[in-house]
């Protein structure tokens, strides 16, 4: 009997033990989930405290043309006034750019709606920028925010994109000095040396805080603008100047920075500058429609060019060839009816090459200066027929072949060096329609046009 009685015991206690176990165990759990729960919960508060979203309101948006092209530019009107804000960026047709140019706008907004929530003191966000093009095509955009407080001076923010409207590719300081930290730390010395001797940072540049915000490091110079003379910096607000003097702006020429940036952005020298000349010339004129809009479009680019022209046209357009003389172009000769005179009589050739120059110096009041076979078909019978300099081409521009405004500048681009002579014709709607894009193209890579006489070597 006192056996069985142990054995209850032991059964109740070993019972009473496990119960035990099993409440701490679950009010320990228990304890576990409700400090997650606290972390948690203070957690979001925490994040939830610190960034509070760009406050939903009624905004007006407007695109309009840009006066550069493939750039159009929205603009941005908050329509109450609790948080007033006008922004203005720039919209691309690639998409990868203008969603970057988006998040930085949202960005600012977010940061603006914190600012006006926690202090209560901001006035204004105005949001513009600036459009900078280099020669090779790219455009700087410099956005500039400015947000303006109830009781104290306003405060500046500087971000810049880079985009090649014609690729849709996007320039970084990376592509400026050829991928090559051995060139960015060169760049960097030099960028120093206009920081310390810049007029226009002299009053505000903290010297010995120069050296950290211009280390040569990629993402230090990541704010920046090209034009086709200089490259221009962009550093924060405080980084190295007096906090009051806004983002600090240092513009460097490219001709001290030329053998650290990659041959694309190099700047020519004077000797080169020079040497980059072309000769435009036109062939199978003068037309009464095509040649006057080709005149009008070398006027609207001070550019001078030599028509080679037919005797037949002269002689049915003469009032078109004194156009041509009197607006200071030089005059060709092309014979006179475009045959291959490699293949015609001696009485036919001299009556081809003769007949053209009378009529020339008849009509236009003075002579032809240079001449041009048709077909560039010539032989020591065809030199010998003239007395004038025999001139061919080393840039054919198909425009006879393709009538494509487009491929007209397609192979200029492509084709043309300096000392160029580019073959178009004067008779085709094709190039008159396509000229004016082809000599924007060519001046701004810096070429200059001359007559073929003018050319050193042709």
């Amino acid at each position: 009997m006192k056996d069985s009685n142990k054995r209850r015991r032991s059964v109740w206690i070993d019972s009473a033990l496990i119960i035990t176990i099993i409440t701490l165990v679950s009010i320990t759990l228990l304890l576990i989930v409700n400090v997650m729960k606290t972390k948690d919960t203070s957690s979001t508060k925490q994040v939830t405290h610190e960034v509070i979203p760009a406050p939903k309101q009624k905004v007006s948006v407007e695109s309009s043309t840009s006066p550069y092209p493939g750039i159009k530019i929205l603009s941005e009107k908050a329509s109450e006034s609790q948080y007033p804000f006008v922004i203005r960026y720039p919209q691309t047709e690639y998409d990868g750019f203008n969603q970057q140019v988006l998040d930085s706008v949202e960005e600012l907004k977010t940061a603006y709606a914190n600012k006006q929530q926690k202090k209560n003191r901001v006035s204004k966000l105005d949001v513009s920028f600036e459009t900078l093009q280099h020669l090779s095509g790219n455009y700087s955009f410099v956005m500039q925010a400015v947000t303006y407080f109830a009781d104290q001076d306003s405060h500046k923010e500087i971000q810049t994109f880079h985009i090649n409207p014609e690729t849709g590719d996007e320039l970084t300081i990376e592509d400026i000095v050829d991928h090559d930290l051995e060139k960015l730390k060169r760049m960097a010395s030099v960028v120093r040396n206009e920081i310390y001797h810049s007029p226009s940072l002299q009053d505000d540049v903290i010297k010995e805080s120069v050296w950290q915000p211009t280390e040569p490091m990629w993402v230090n110079y990541r704010n920046f603008a090209l034009t086709d003379d200089s490259l221009i910096l962009y550093f924060g607000t405080g980084e190295f100047t007096k906090k009051q003097a806004g983002p600090a702006t240092v513009e460097i020429p490219l001709r001290k920075l030329n053998s650290f940036l990659a041959k694309e952005f190099q700047v020519a020298t004077e000797d080169e500058k020079k040497d980059k000349t072309i000769a435009l010339t036109f062939d199978d004129g003068p037309d009464p429609n095509y040649t006057v809009r080709i005149l009008e479009t070398l006027e609207k680019y001070n550019a001078k060019a030599t028509f080679f022209m037919l005797g037949n046209r002269v002689h049915s357009y003469p009032s078109i060839a004194k156009k041509v003389a009197e607006a200071g172009h030089e005059i060709g000769n092309h014979s006179w009816n475009h045959p291959s005179l490699t293949g015609v009589t001696d009485v036919a050739l001299q009556s081809e090459v003769k007949g053209t120059s009378d009529i020339i110096e008849a009509i236009t009041g003075q002579p032809a200066t240079v001449f041009r076979p048709p077909y560039g078909a010539v032989d020591d019978r065809v030199r010998e027929s003239t007395k004038l300099p025999v001139v061919l081409w080393n840039v054919d521009t198909l425009d006879w072949e393709h009538h494509d405004p487009e491929l007209l500048l397609e192979h200029v681009t492509e084709a043309t060096r300096a000392g160029s002579i580019i073959l178009m014709h004067d008779i085709h709607k094709s190039t008159a329609d396509g000229l004016d894009a082809v000599l924007e193209n060519l001046q701004s890579q810096g070429y200059k046009f001359v007559t073929v006489s003018e050319m050193d070597d042709y």
